[in-house]
């Protein structure tokens, strides 16, 4: 693990670059089990938060945006892609009965076992797109279209 100092700085470089409040900032953290980003002992919970912090927007130095994309390469190729975020994003605002950020977390949590969408592995974010696309069926949209509207199932 390389000066502990070093990773608190860019962590809470990170933090203030997003703007995040302490709750987001705090859910970040508990994604990997920690609550203090002190508590961070391991390179593999250093990189998911850094990983998450990158999803949202954060460029530590040295990393470059793909001008062509406009994406930012891949902290971890295991977790879940920031299409599939959209996605599942998307599939919510259309067919869930409550439309909160609460709600989607709390199926996260029930379906992923982590505490934050950021914290999925493409696997599970695989299994949470198509649990999302038979709630859309069964409430009569169609996902594959723009529109949302289903024609008969």
């Amino acid at each position: 693990m390389q000066n502990q100092k070093s990773r608190l700085a860019m962590i809470h470089l990170a933090k203030k670059q997003l703007g995040l409040d302490d709750e987001a900032y705090r859910a970040i953290l508990s994604g990997v089990g920690v609550t203090s980003a002190k508590e961070i002992e391991t390179d593999t919970q250093f990189n998911l938060v850094i990983g998450a912090f990158m999803r949202l927007g954060f460029l530590p130095s040295g990393h470059k945006v793909n001008k062509h994309r406009n994406t930012v390469p891949a902290a971890n190729p295991g977790m879940i892609s920031r299409r599939q975020e959209y996605y599942i994003k998307g599939l919510w605002a259309l067919a869930s009965r409550v439309k909160d950020e609460k709600s989607l977390r709390r199926m996260v949590k029930r379906i992923g076992k982590v505490d934050d969408i950021a914290f999925l592995s493409r696997r599970v974010a695989s299994a949470l797109i198509l649990a999302l696309r038979d709630i859309c069926w069964k409430a009569g949209y169609n996902p594959d279209t723009k529109e949302g509207v289903c024609c008969g199932r």
